[in-house]
């Protein structure tokens, strides 16, 4: 008999259990395969009672418990999902996807599709624990999860299984957040291309908390919050006073529906008068475009990059934790990662003088200041002196984290956003997002870049500061990680629809990132006028001709572009061998000139000339967008770091 537990089981499939097979499943021990196994782990145990194909009599103890990486059922079973094979490849969902808490969908399923692609040989697992497994980072067991009642099912398939079963998940639109299944295994199963392209819809209140890591022995962990336009929740009373549980001092242009405290629960945003002094520069909320945060106690930092409106509250945050005292300048900070900041690490940010790397790197420059004070991991202790004013081209650490974003470097790639992109003025947009994702193809070895100045950096050209920035205050902000925080980061990212203008990362280095493929797709809509002037220049060092490209939607009346504005096409000569890779291209060519909703596009592209690229961006819309007639909310995102010593 198989207990009296088994007959509680509503399961979602009806399965007849075969008892042996060479397949993905495994036994107790995870010593050998297993056409099935059941793991159910009781309220408050760390071990739990297991069934499976080879003894299925009756149920046993788990050989292990959960927490332990090998020698049972799961652990071995998820082997090649929490670790790299390059014949084993799997699709994964969970409405509490790993480091990605908070998400809203109509879903509760979980569950991982696993095949070889070597074999005819697959696995289904379908099981209720949030958060696990993290794709691709060693197997972890979320221990506090023992505190609840858990069942991991595991059935072994064949491959021609995973369509029906792919029909059954688009039905209850389950959150995938890994896939690197290669689409030569999954041809001829629409069903499962549905889901992997992630047609599938989530519900309010569309916020989302992403968590990455930065690269260090002792990471810093960074929690992302991140709010759609959709959602109604008031950022600072609904997220941030309520994630830190503690009052906060704002430090923002605001307008005057705000008042000097807001009242939530016994705890207040206060806003901070202006003039303020961070160190000994002076700062003033009239020329300072940097919007701030800080927790009282001050132990929590922050950057948001919108005002505190009271008419635009809708926000996206990124939250970064200190621990005690910024001096003065921490008194100013509020929301967008949560980060327990490290000391030390090789990798992309960089130190004062940048001459070393460091895993993260701050530096504010107050309003009519040229340099700006900066605080990194290895002398986190206090704020200091940059090394050289931000407009030198070298010897300073943003100049040295973004040397192979303004020069070329065959190993080092990026996506760059900005609102303000470089050289394309007046570009409405949802966000105000400014930044940079760089990594390297050859390591495991990336940074993310968060600032707020317009225009800059431009890809590909030399490094220029732009010098009329010096008047107002601005922020950067460098924090070192691994590859795989990538999605996560682009997880976010989506919400806030930063304006992409540069990206050269290829697809083989975002297998199984199917938010920042969306992020780099330009799947993000962008506001009225649709109106743009772009200015390039011809290729004669002596006498450039200046050429100015005006375009504009069909909404206000007057023209656009390419494939979004359905060209007749009346001769094509260009050999497929010329466009292999270019799909776009292919689209107008063979005359699919219809586009599907946004009904918008941004793309990017450079003159040859290799001294210095002129950088082209090819804003268009359709005839069938409606962003003309429609009103828009606004969205923040906010910068929050936690845990170093001051």
């Amino acid at each position: 008999m198989m207990l009296a537990f088994f007959n509680v089981l509503t399961l979602f499939l009806f399965n007849d259990l075969t008892y042996s097979q060479t397949t993905k499943c495994q036994n107790r021990v995870g010593g050998g395969d297993a056409d099935w196994a059941i793991v159910y782990k009781a309220p408050g145990q760390d071990n739990g009672k297991i069934i499976e194909a080879n003894d299925a009599a009756a149920w046993n103890n788990g050989a292990q418990a959960l927490s332990n990486r090998d020698q049972h059922s799961f652990a071995k079973a998820l082997e090649h999902v929490v670790g790299d094979h390059q014949n084993a490849k799997f699709l994964a969902y969970n409405n509490a996807p790993p480091g990605v808490p908070s998400i809203k969908t109509k879903s509760n399923s979980k569950g991982v599709i696993i095949l070889a692609t070597n074999a005819d040989s697959a696995a289904w697992v379908v099981h209720t624990v949030p958060g696990f497994p993290a794709a691709k980072t060693g197997y972890n067991w979320p221990v506090a999860e023992n505190a609840r009642g858990h069942l991991l099912i595991c059935l072994t398939i064949l491959e021609s299984q995973i369509n029906a079963i792919a029909a059954s998940l688009l039905l209850v639109q389950p959150v995938i957040y890994y896939n690197d299944i290669p689409q030569t295994e999954t041809a001829g199963m629409p069903y499962f291309n549905k889901l992997a392209d992630g047609k599938i819809s989530t519900l309010p209140p569309f916020t989302s908390r992403q968590t990455i890591r930065t690269q260090n022995a002792n990471p810093v962990t960074v929690h992302i919050y991140s709010k759609s336009e959709s959602s109604k929740y008031e950022i600072y009373k609904k997220v941030i006073v309520k994630v830190l549980k503690k009052t906060i001092k704002v430090w923002s242009r605001r307008d005057r529906i705000l008042k000097g405290v807001c009242r939530r629960s016994q705890r207040h945003i206060r806003l901070i008068k202006s003039p303020a002094v961070v160190v000994d520069h002076n700062t003033n909320l009239e020329a300072d475009i940097t919007n701030w945060a800080v927790s009282d106690p001050g132990n929590i930092f922050c950057h948001i990059d919108k005002p505190y409106f009271g008419r635009d509250i809708n926000s996206s945050i990124h939250l970064f934790n200190y621990k005690e005292k910024m001096l003065k300048f921490s008194k100013l900070l509020a929301l967008f990662f949560v980060v327990r900041l490290s000391h030390s690490q090789t990798s992309k940010c960089q130190n004062k003088p940048g001459d070393a790397a460091a895993d993260w790197a701050i530096v504010y420059k107050a309003p009519g200041q040229d340099r700006g004070k900066i605080i990194f991991a290895t002398v986190a202790g206090i704020w200091d002196d940059g090394a050289q004013p931000l407009s030198n081209v070298n010897q300073h650490s943003f100049a040295k984290a973004l040397e192979h974003v303004v020069a070329d470097n065959n190993d080092i790639k990026f996506i760059a956003y900005n609102n303000v992109p470089p050289s394309v003025p007046s570009v409405k947009t949802k966000s105000n997002s400014k930044g940079v994702i760089i990594l390297s193809t050859a390591a495991n070895s990336a940074a993310w870049i968060v600032h707020t100045v317009p225009g800059f950096p431009t890809a590909r050209t030399p490094y220029s500061w732009p010098v009329a920035e010096n008047a107002r205050g601005h922020l950067l902000i460098c924090l070192t990680i691994s590859k795989s925080q990538i999605n996560a980061i682009a997880a976010s990212l989506l919400l806030v629809q930063p304006m992409v203008h540069y990206n050269d990362i290829p697809e083989t280095e975002t297998a199984g990132m199917p938010y920042f493929n969306k992020l780099a797709g330009g799947k993000i809509p962008t506001l009225p006028p649709f109106t743009s002037r772009r200015s390039i220049r011809t290729e004669n060092a002596a006498g450039p001709v200046a050429v100015h490209i005006y375009s504009k939607s069909r909404s206000s009346k007057y023209a656009a572009s390419l494939l979004l504005v359905q060209p007749m096409v009346h001769y094509n000569d260009i050999p497929e061998t010329e466009t292999a890779g270019m799909p776009y291209f292919k689209k107008l060519a063979e005359g699919k000139v219809p586009s599907l909703p946004p009904f918008t596009s941004r793309r990017s592209i450079r003159t040859e000339d290799a001294r210095s690229p002129v950088a082209v961006h090819i804003y268009s819309k359709s005839e069938s967008s409606k962003y003309g007639e429609l009103k828009w909310l606004y969205e923040f995102q906010i910068i929050l770091i936690r845990g170093f010593d001051m």
